[in-house]
């Protein structure tokens, strides 16, 4: 199958499920998909078919905001280390890979993807895919929502209500 039709197939599935499809293009890959709710959720994934290989990346990166980085670092680094801890142990229970940077402890990014080969290619087998990717973006905002909640009982975790009027990720 070429490129081209794999791509239409794909943004056709896509846009079955309600999802907005754009394109970005880029010299180092065949395709790029940003994929967003059509109810005004935000992107959430990127499918991308890097030139010669044969699989494909569905990833979602999630960008911490200065706020929580703030609170971040007025949380002990033991407390730190166990809570990013139990969320890598937690995301192996979505099969997903994923990466914090620049590091566990102050992670201003954090990135879930998948890969799918081609071959393996069905619109079910891209779509449980996709779901991993996104049920685990879910997870770490949900984690990180409810560890700086105002309701939560934590110990010495600060609140974002003493910085903030806004949660992490709104």
């Amino acid at each position: 199958m070429s490129q081209n039709a794999l791509k239409d197939k794909i943004k056709k599935w896509l846009e079955n499920e309600d999802f907005e499809v754009s394109e970005r293009a880029e010299e180092e890959s065949d395709f790029h998909l940003v994929i967003s709710n059509l109810h005004g959720k935000g992107t959430f994934a990127d499918i991308v078919k890097i030139k010669n290989k044969d699989f494909i990346i569905l990833g979602s990166a999630l960008h911490n905001p200065q706020e929580f980085l703030q609170l971040l670092t007025m949380m002990p680094e033991k407390e730190r280390s166990d809570f990013f801890n139990h969320i890598q142990r937690e995301l192996l229970k979505f099969m997903v890979d994923h990466e914090f940077h620049p590091n566990k402890l102050m992670p201003e990014r954090m990135i879930v993807r998948d890969t799918i080969y081609e071959e393996d290619i069905t619109r079910t087998s891209f779509m449980q895919c996709l779901k991993r990717v996104k049920f685990s973006s879910l997870f770490l905002m949900w984690s990180i929502g409810h560890k700086f909640s105002p309701n939560s009982i934590q110990s010495s975790t600060p609140h974002l209500s003493s910085t903030s009027s806004r949660p992490p990720y709104g």
